[in-house]
């Protein structure tokens, strides 16, 4: 049953079902920030400290914490939260599959959304992240179910995404000329997207991104806001845009989600479509940076029990070096909520070798 929509996302079926999917997003606002996280930090830093392990001792860093009572109530809190906020939305939005689907079919203006039937899926997307059944290829519904799971994630602070927004709204933008093209990279849903389109509503913005299900609902997400936003299918190592076809690059968590030759690839990639004078801003976990063994505790919890399969690759990489490599200049930008680091990267005004000068 279509029941409309609250902030650019559609209504689950029943009010019980927004009940449930509202009682996951406020257990997870009590874990996270009602101090169940902060007491089993206090725990661990302690615990680690007395035990002197260092932050590269992985194994026994590990070992210590998961040991300490308030370390295990967060882990479960956060394994169970998790669980329940995708079987809720799973569960509503699979007793109106039909409709929903079908609405995915429909497709207006085939201009606006390029999907490539030959395209091969990496393998290294085939994976349940974040605990989403079927992660985003392996269920015809991942879009909705991506944005309603994301919802109780952000804990009610993306409404109206927000969050994509004041992202997009501190990029960067080129030091030379102006954004005529701008693209959103691993654009998923399109939240940035459209972020992009609403502060750049001359410019040609496209969406990139392997996932068919999460480009269909992207693109009918666009439709509905009346933002005429281009997707198109494909890796991002592997655009098939021509030579410095873009101006602006935007990033926002996908590095720690494939593995670093990927990454690396990525980057060369992205390289390559933008102009000289363009830039990349990228928004991930922060690699490169110096951690206490309880912060690093974290995120190997993450990786190890909420699906985040490669994001260890990330955090223990030379990203920096990998964007240096490639030609890019960095400029540092802010800290994004607490765990997310900005990279505003640079292509040189001027040919270098690597655009083939």
């Amino acid at each position: 049953m279509d029941r409309g929509q609250l902030g650019g996302l559609n209504r689950l079926p029943s009010l019980d079902a927004e009940a449930r999917l509202g009682f996951c997003q406020s257990l997870r606002t009590l874990v996270t920030a009602g101090g169940v996280s902060a007491k089993s930090r206090v725990e661990a830093s302690e615990a680690l400290r007395k035990a002197g392990v260092t932050a590269g001792e992985v194994d026994e860093i590990c070992r210590v914490a998961e040991q300490l009572p308030h370390v295990q109530i967060r882990n479960r809190m956060l394994r169970s939260v998790q669980e329940m906020t995708w079987d809720s939305a799973f569960r509503a939005l699979d007793n109106d599959r039909e409709r929903l689907e079908s609405e995915l079919l429909e497709s207006p203006d085939d201009s606006q959304l390029l999907l490539d039937d030959r395209f091969e899926t990496p393998d290294y997307l085939k994976f349940d992240f974040h605990l989403q059944p079927g992660g985003y290829v392996g269920e015809p519904l991942a879009g909705e179910l991506y944005h309603h799971g994301t919802q109780a994630f952000y804990m009610g602070m993306n409404e109206g995404d927000a969050i994509h927004g004041g992202l997009v709204a501190c990029g960067q933008e080129p030091r030379t000329g102006g954004v005529e093209r701008a693209l959103d990279l691993a654009t998923g849903i399109g939240q940035c997207a459209t972020a992009l389109k609403q502060r750049y509503p001359d410019a040609e913005v496209w969406g990139l991104d392997p996932s068919e299900p999460l480009l269909r609902y992207a693109h009918r997400r666009a439709r509905r806001m009346g933002l005429p936003v281009r997707f198109k299918q494909a890796a991002g190592e592997s655009t098939g845009f021509e030579d410095g076809y873009f101006d602006l690059v935007n990033s926002y968590i996908l590095f720690h989600e494939v593995p670093f030759k990927v990454t690396e690839a990525v980057i060369g990639e992205m390289r390559r479509i933008l102009r000289p004078g363009g830039v990349l801003n990228i928004y991930d976990f922060p690699a490169g940076d110096p951690m206490p063994p309880e912060t690093r505790y974290m995120f190997e919890h993450d990786h190890r029990d909420n699906g985040e399969r490669w994001s260890i690759e990330l955090m223990e990489s030379d990203f920096d070096g990998a964007l240096r490599s490639a030609g890019f200049e960095i400029t540092p930008g802010p800290r994004q909520f607490l765990v997310v680091k900005t990279w505003h990267c640079h292509k040189p005004a001027q040919p270098g070798p690597r655009d083939g000068a």
